[in-house]
């Protein structure tokens, strides 16, 4: 009996030990702070959470490029998005009922875009300097999430060999988690880092961010104290140690063949 402990014991050992680095709480809910608890662009350090209470409805305006793939790289990702969170991401032809624009268009269009969908303020300038696609959202009082805009420029995105990366990215960012970070990886968060899709820790920060223990509107000191049941939750059904496995479900990388 007592060797059948200690055999246990080990292997209990062993299996904490092989969990990578990303996969370890301290770092997940760090990682957290800084792509859901961050603002990319503002002076403010630190905001409230903000995620989508409405299923998300995606009004696509393609003026340029092989327009039915890119219409199937958007829809497979707003699929992907919505098998790994559980909220309802879809395409919708109406524009009276889309809460998303996506727009693919030229490099010089962006700026025209921008103006008409995000306006002016110091903020979405800056993106403009700075970036190559551009996403952001507005919330309600509450801090849910009521409408978001994604620009992407064809041209150029595919010049610099990017563009499906920015699809994932920007998709992925607007479902609230709006921060890039170079201390977060491996994942997309990170423009030091060379992944183009999803990674199981990217996988693992939307799970937490459509956890029912969360709620739009939180504060950091409200989300600090419902991550360790959130965590609890994830490893009890296998998120935490499959995640490299299953962000691949239905995955735009997997689509691609890559």
């Amino acid at each position: 009996m007592k060797y059948l402990s200690g055999l246990l014991l080990l292997l209990a050992l062993h299996s904490a030990q092989a969990l990578e680095r990303w996969q370890q709480d301290a770092y997940l809910v760090e990682s957290f702070h800084q792509v859901a608890l961050k603002r990319e662009y503002q002076d403010k350090g630190q905001d409230h959470f903000n995620r989508w209470r409405q299923p998300v409805r995606i009004r696509l305006v393609n003026e340029v490029g092989d327009k039915p793939l890119q219409a199937d790289v958007v829809k497979i990702q707003a699929a992907h998005l919505s098998h790994i969170t559980g909220h309802s991401v879809t395409l919708v032809q109406d524009p009276a009922k889309a809460n998303l624009t996506l727009v693919m268009t030229r490099r010089s269009q962006v700026t025209r875009w921008a103006k008409q969908l995000m306006g002016q303020s110091p903020s979405i300038q800056a993106a403009l300097a700075d970036g190559l696609c551009i996403a952001n959202y507005v919330t309600d009082q509450e801090g849910a999430i009521r409408r978001a805009s994604i620009i992407i420029p064809v041209d150029a995105s595919r010049d610099q060999g990017r563009f499906l990366d920015c699809v994932a990215e920007e998709l992925t960012q607007v479902m609230g988690l709006p921060n890039d970070s170079d201390a977060v990886f491996p994942s997309i968060f990170n423009d030091r880092s060379t992944d183009s899709f999803l990674t199981g820790l990217d996988y693992l920060l939307l799970k937490m961010a459509y956890h029912p223990a969360l709620t739009p509107g939180m504060t950091q000191a409200e989300v600090d104290a419902a991550l360790p049941a959130v965590l609890r939750s994830l490893k009890a059904q296998g998120d935490i140690l499959q995640a490299n496995r299953r962000v691949q479900e239905h995955s735009l990388k997997r689509w691609a063949g890559l």
